[in-house]
């Protein structure tokens, strides 16, 4: 998949002078406490919906001053559900964004602080927010915590339900597996994850088109559908 899709460059992250966040293939360093912070809200604001749509609304955030998770506590909630609107479920992401703000500043005074914690302790406590599931939290701790916690998401399971290696996996099921199959360092968790949503983009769809599939050799369906 990476000689198929080069690196991908995630999670994208809005640098100075941008407007809208930009992928960086292959930076893997440590990040500075706004681009954690516009990485936890956009991996609330990314549940039910496309990418672009959660664009629009971090760009609506930022115009409006609330980049930080102190700004976000304190905004009215009729404002925030305005600005996430094009996110969906506006209302409800919005009380999303305002618990969670609620949450880590009641712990700790920036989120760089709270999620410096060990990930047997961070993991957990991000679970117990309203509006945080396995993969949100685990995308927080990925892609902001520079944590090696693999990320499950719809398009991982159907590329390895295809592919031969679990069906009706679950969340913690299939998160082992994929981990156990890697090295354990985020880079590569990272890499991998979003080399995963490139492929299932591009072939492994929901009707998958696989004229042209790197990894058709290998992918059972993929073999059941030449035979």
């Amino acid at each position: 998949m990476l000689a198929a899709y080069g690196p991908q460059g995630w999670w994208p992250v809005t640098s100075e002078g941008d407007a809208t966040p930009t992928y960086r293939p292959l930076f893997f360093g440590p990040l500075d406490e706004a681009r954690q912070t516009e990485i936890a809200l956009g991996a609330i604001l990314t549940q039910n919906t496309a990418w672009t749509n959660v664009t629009k609304a971090l760009a609506n955030l930022r115009r409006s001053g609330l980049v930080r998770l102190s700004d976000i506590r304190r905004a009215p909630l009729a404002k925030l559900a305005h600005l996430v609107r094009p996110s969906g479920y506006f209302r409800q992401k919005a009380q999303k964004l305002r618990i969670f703000a609620e949450h880590i500043l009641g712990k700790s005074s920036k989120l760089s602080d709270y999620l410096e914690q060990p990930t047997r302790r961070l993991r957990p406590d991000l679970l117990g927010i309203w509006g945080i599931g396995p993969e949100t939290a685990d995308s927080i701790i990925l892609f902001a915590a520079r944590r090696p916690v693999f990320v499950i998401d719809a398009y991982t399971k159907r590329i390895m339900s295809r592919m031969g290696y679990f069906r009706e996996a679950s969340y913690s099921d299939a998160q082992k597996f994929c981990a156990s199959q890697l090295p354990r360092r985020h880079e590569i968790y990272n890499e991998f994850h979003a080399l995963l949503v490139a492929h299932a983009k591009r072939h492994c769809r929901a009707s998958p088109r696989c004229l042209g599939c790197p990894l058709l050799t290998s992918c059972r369906l993929g073999r059941s559908l030449r035979a």
